[in-house]
């Protein structure tokens, strides 16, 4: 455990920082899913025979580790004496791969709770996500899980959510902007659902 411990993943926080390059995560999220990616890695180690699948953001951390090609065969060398390998397509080839993609996820979440001893997905859950646009503004959640999902292209603005648990979900395409979710009782900007007839 050691050697997990001593891993510097420093460099890959900065890259998931970066608005331009990265994803926009806060310090404080991307600290959140630090500790969340060392337990996962914790449990890859202890439990190699297991099938189990992380959660989106400890995926993501993982993504952003692989892609640091160099460093991360170093770090897998120090950790596990081999290469970990990542197979990103589970869930994606149908309703059973989607089955088993849920079984391993329920199986991750077991073997963390029996290891450490807290809810699976705990460290993360109150941080307030504001998913950064590529190259437009996207403004921050007010309350804890209140998510702005940025939007992508240009002249997109994702505007905040404004209670917790409420998510103003990005347009899809140019010029369309998504509008924040407003506290229970008051109506909903129609464009938040009108100007994005592709995304769910």
């Amino acid at each position: 455990m050691n050697a997990i411990a001593a891993l510097d993943l420093e460099p890959i926080k900065v890259k998931l920082m970066h608005k331009e390059s990265g994803e926009g995560w806060t310090l404080e999220r991307a600290n959140a899913v630090e500790l969340e990616y060392r337990r996962f890695l914790i449990l890859m180690q202890k439990f190699p025979r297991e099938d189990t699948s992380p959660t989106v953001d400890v995926d993501t951390f993982w993504h952003y580790h692989i892609l640091d090609t160099m460093k991360y065969a170093a770090d897998c060398q120090a950790v596990f004496g081999y290469f970990l390998h990542h197979f990103p397509y589970i869930g994606m080839r149908g309703a059973d791969d989607a089955a088993t993609l849920a079984r391993m996820g329920n199986r991750m979440k077991q073997l963390y709770e029996q290891e450490f001893g807290v809810a699976y997905g705990s460290v993360t859950a109150g941080i307030a996500a504001a998913y950064c646009a590529k190259t437009t503004p996207a403004y921050c959640a007010r309350e804890a899980q209140a998510a702005a999902y940025c939007a992508r292209e240009s002249a997109q603005p994702a505007y905040c959510a404004r209670e917790a648990a409420q998510a103003a979900y990005c347009a899809g395409e140019t010029a369309q902007a998504a509008y924040c979710a407003m506290p229970p009782g008051q109506p909903v900007a129609a464009s938040l659902y009108t100007e994005r007839p592709r995304l769910g």
